[in-house]
């Protein structure tokens, strides 16, 4: 394995997000400390004041890490929380099944690493956290991945029922076996294939839910590394940080202001708002399970499936009351989980990156420092069958990107190909030349000779042309070779057109390499930044 960089500037990233890694200080205005500056991240650990409760954090982290199997060291870092001075490293994601695309190890990965570097840089403990989005409801995004089936883009998708529930509580019941099966279909047999099985049918069956499925998969994957899983659909959360549900009431002209505020000056900046605002940040949780919408006008607060309606004064009581009826959106989420653990570092993906620069302002509101945001690695791997052919070809990774129709018109230009026609025009014109004079001694020797010899040039031109169609022949076989290898490295780097990181699901590369490839990936990452994109060599 080969680790090289690669400039974020020059792949399909939002220019807020290149902006961001390059440190510019455009983008860096909105957040509360840049990534990448040791010294900056040790004045904020000198800092840092954390509101939540350890005793608390550690009590809910023991018992929701024992539902998934926590490992010795997940346990041991969980009882670090309760040190004083302890921090965490957080990232997360949706529940994706079997774990989704790749980004997904990247995000842990980085987590993993970075709460390693900063407990050195800093003296002091230092905890990665994934924080399973156990309170999303999208049924959609989690139920579909992508593999490469001989170098075609391939998915795997199902249908969930009650997909208006929170997808963490989502049973996958039969769901999962024809979502195996399509699967199974598209993996090849490799020498791995036992074992990456044995992993998947361990983690999900009909009984569990996705949270505890994808939960189950990131410790048997990183538990030995130490992670810690978290998530906020538990009451003992929700109880913890009810005073940030009601804050969010009380506050909502105030929130809504400096949302709307900052995400115009980020337009201004020429750069753009991630998430579209809503006067409210809430979910409710209806009777019948559903995560609602909740809404506000003029002061009063309701939602729209079940017309039930409240003032801000009712609404608070009912937070205080029944806190786990309620769900943050993406603003308030970041929030709830910096108030429940002492937060210094955040991994975020690019997406996410973006909605953070709406949020420092947010944050202020609620008397709370927003974490440094740390860019995960971004990564695409290259496989042998792919480097061994990348060289052949005239295009730069960032150009697959293209399409692959303007991919193969500029090939075609770009192309060095003799010119046959001119080649064989010249061999024909000297031909007859040379038999023109040939001819005129032929005839003084006999005059009857004469025409069999323009004949005999005949046939010569004949053998010429039958050369010819044999050398297009071969220069149209050696061109449709280039023009498939163009196509199969863009559809390895590129799959649908998009990263690799966002489109194929990890479990791919874990089927042809191996369980422990992405420990020996860990190994190789420790002493990178996440700074520019990394090209994988396996």
């Amino acid at each position: 394995m080969q680790i090289k960089p690669y400039a974020v500037s020059k792949l399909p990233f939002s220019d807020l997000f290149k902006n961001y890694c390059q440190q510019q200080n455009k983008i860096l205005k909105f957040f509360e400390s840049p990534p990448f500056d040791d010294k900056a991240l040790q004045e904020r650990a000198n800092d840092f004041q954390f509101l939540g409760n350890r005793e608390v954090a550690t009590e809910f982290l023991t018992d929701f890490n024992k539902k998934f199997g926590a490992s010795a060291k997940s346990l041991h870092n969980i009882n670090r929380l309760k040190e004083s001075n302890s921090l965490v490293v957080v990232t997360g994601q949706q529940l994706t099944l079997y774990g989704g695309p790749l980004y997904t190890i990247y995000k842990t990965l980085s987590a993993i690493i970075t709460a390693e570097k900063y407990e050195k840089l800093l003296n002091r403990p230092v905890i990665p956290v994934f924080w399973l989005a156990d309170e999303d409801h999208d049924a959609e995004e989690i139920s579909e991945i992508g593999l490469l089936n001989q170098d075609d883009l391939s998915s795997c998708k199902v249908n969930f029922e009650m997909s208006e529930i929170r997808s963490g509580e989502l049973p996958l019941g039969d769901v999962i076996d024809s979502f195996r099966q399509c699967v199974n279909d598209r993996l090849f047999e490799t020498d791995f294939s036992d074992d990456l099985w044995k992993l998947l049918d361990e983690c999900y069956n009909s009984s569990r839910t996705v949270s505890e499925s994808f939960g189950m998969l990131m410790m048997k994957l990183f538990g030995k590394h130490g992670l810690v899983l978290a998530g906020s659909n538990s009451d003992l959360v929700k109880n913890q940080v009810a005073d940030v549900l009601v804050q969010s009431v009380k506050n909502q002209k105030e929130i809504y202001q400096s949302l709307s505020e900052t995400t115009d000056q980020l337009e201004n900046e020429g750069y753009h708002g991630q998430v579209h605002l809503t006067e409210s940040n809430l979910f409710y949780i209806t009777d019948n399970n559903h995560r609602a919408k909740l809404k506000v006008t003029d002061g009063t607060w309701s939602v729209e499936e079940t017309g039930e309606q409240w003032t801000s004064d009712e609404l608070i009581e009912k937070i205080k009351s029944h806190p786990n009826r309620f769900s943050p959106n993406v603003f308030l989420r970041p929030v709830l989980q910096d108030r429940l653990l002492p937060v210094i570092s955040y991994v975020a993906g690019p997406g996410e990156v973006a909605y953070y620069a709406q949020m420092k302002g947010v944050y202020e509101l609620f008397k709370q420092k927003m974490p440094q945001i740390l860019p995960r690695f971004s990564a695409t791997i290259v496989e042998s069958a792919v480097d061994r052919i990348f060289d052949k070809l005239p295009f730069t990774l960032e150009e697959y990107h293209q399409r692959i129709e303007d991919l193969e018109s500029q090939f075609i230009e770009k192309s060095d190909k003799p010119d046959i026609e001119a080649i064989f025009g010249e061999w024909k014109q000297k031909v007859n030349e040379l038999t023109d004079q040939k001819k005129e001694v032929i005839g003084e020797i006999d005059p009857t000779l004469k025409n069999s010899a323009g004949k005999a040039s005949a046939i010569y031109f004949t053998e010429l042309d039958k050369l010819k169609g044999k050398i297009y022949r071969s220069l149209k076989q050696q061109e449709k070779t280039q023009i498939d290898r163009i196509s199969k490295i863009k559809s390895n780097l590129y799959p649908g057109g998009n990263l690799q990181e966002r489109e194929i699901a990890f479990i791919y590369f874990l089927n042809k390499y191996g369980l422990d490839l992405f420990d020996k990936l860990l190994n190789e990452l420790k002493n990178e930044d996440s700074d520019t994109h990394k090209l994988i060599y396996l």
